[in-house]
């Protein structure tokens, strides 16, 4: 009787324990972030402001719907997302076919929450009806975090996710070739001169300007951002961030 309650109690301290992480739910995910004039993922709701590439989970964030129940609380925590190949449906009751579209349904991503996916608000003009009003759990990720999972032609797919601890990395980690992602946004040019990362590495194809800030919202080359940060070239070190072959 001693050892079963002690298994017990056992049992209840791990759980307790675990509060950071949680099962595989069914969800939804479109994207951001391709347009960062109009809705950057580096002025979420959050107020985390830039996320350097090389830093943490890098531009693989996301916005949750403010449906969720795991919502409130939500800013700074990491979740874990696989592209799921069936069919989805939107807010309207539109189904959506998306069998075979993930380019392996075993790999996945982890995101940080640093957004909102607001429902339908009259004053708020990035109000989405179709996807962030809680007929399902909806995720709408970076195309950074996006594109490792799926083409972004697709624009929204079913997926698995749960909640996992930050630090954490996927046992089988959706990857995405340096030629292939899409253009980044630069960080503000005051902020710039502070870091010392590989600016080649993260902008192998220039990237945009960070027009929150006042830069502009036009694109340049990563040499053209380097004369206007007056840097000639890029160093840096390792990067935690999920980019990059094996």
């Amino acid at each position: 009787m001693a050892r079963t309650a002690a298994l017990a109690l056992l049992a209840l301290m791990l759980l307790a324990g675990s509060s950071s992480v949680s099962a595989w739910k069914r969800g939804r995910a479109t994207f951001y972030g391709n347009e960062p004039w109009y809705w950057s993922i580096h002025h979420g709701s959050c107020g985390h402001n830039y996320q350097w590439p090389d830093q943490g989970t890098g531009w693989d964030v996301a916005a949750m719907h403010d449906g969720n129940s795991e919502y409130r609380g939500s800013c700074g925590v990491c979740y874990e997302i696989k592209c799921e190949s069936s069919s989805v449906r939107d807010g309207y009751g539109e189904n959506i076919d998306r069998n075979g579209v993930c380019k392996d349904t075993s790999k996945s991503v982890i995101v940080k929450i640093t957004d909102t996916c607001p429902c339908n608000y009259p004053n708020n003009y990035f109000s989405n009806k179709r996807w962030c009003c809680g007929d399902m759990d909806h995720f709408d990720m970076s195309v950074w975090a996006f594109q490792k999972l799926t083409d972004m032609k697709w624009g929204v797919i079913p997926i698995q996710y749960k909640r996992v601890d930050c630090s954490k990395q996927p046992d089988n980690k959706a990857y995405l070739n340096y030629d292939q992602m899409f253009p980044g946004e630069f960080p503000p040019k005051w902020q710039a001169g502070d870091r010392d990362i590989d600016w080649y590495k993260f902008f192998p194809k220039g990237g945009y300007m960070n027009s929150h800030a006042g830069d502009g919202s036009y694109m340049v080359s990563t040499d053209d951002f380097l004369r206007k940060i007056g840097r000639s070239g890029g160093g840096g070190g390792g990067s935690s961030a999920q980019y990059g072959k094996k």
